[in-house]
């Protein structure tokens, strides 16, 4: 009695595939995700842009990328740049590109105190006192409370930068 019980399913499961293969018919057509030619075809062969901080990848390997910073003016190697849906003054590099977005714009990786503006996305200065500025820092200067740290004040347009301390530590009283 067990062994009619493994038969049937076998057979039935034997059978599903048989159907499967006839419904896709020529196996060598099913392509994919990361075969998607239509894609690659249309993103550029060199990354159109030097940073960005709204990259938009793909999961496949390698990622097929976008960079959704807006911008007053895109860079020269941008093929099509149209206007930003949320703010019509700025501009958005349509072009895709397949591999890692690059670098990210900002002149410093986290931030614990941002001064932002309330625009959409923010202008941004990171008031953090730092022993040393980031190298991405253009204008570093000693801080005001304590000369023997250092604040950057570029100002960057673009998302809220990250915390460098956890909210953990913070909400503990650590910094």
């Amino acid at each position: 009695m067990g062994m009619k019980r493994c038969v049937v399913p076998s057979i039935l499961l034997m059978l599903a595939l048989q159907a499967a293969l006839l419904v896709a018919g020529d196996v060598d057509a099913i392509l994919l995700p990361s075969q998607g030619q239509d894609e690659a075809a249309m993103a550029a062969k060199k990354r159109p842009w030097k940073c960005c901080d709204q990259a938009v990848c793909t999961r496949s390997i390698p990622p097929i990328c976008r960079c959704m910073d807006q911008v007053f003016e895109c860079p020269s190697t941008c093929k099509a740049c149209g206007p930003s849906v949320g703010d019509p003054s700025r501009r958005v590099c349509q072009d895709q590109y397949v591999g890692d977005p690059g670098p990210i714009c900002r002149p410093w990786d986290c931030c614990d105190l941002p001064l932002c503006t309330r625009s959409n996305p923010p202008t941004c200065q990171c008031m953090d006192e730092v022993d040393k500025c980031a190298p991405t820092c253009k204008t570093c200067l000693p801080s005001r409370s304590r000369p023997s740290l250092r604040v950057c004040i570029d100002r960057y347009f673009g998302p809220f930068p990250p915390a460098c301390t956890p909210s953990e530590a913070v909400a503990a009283g650590g910094n």
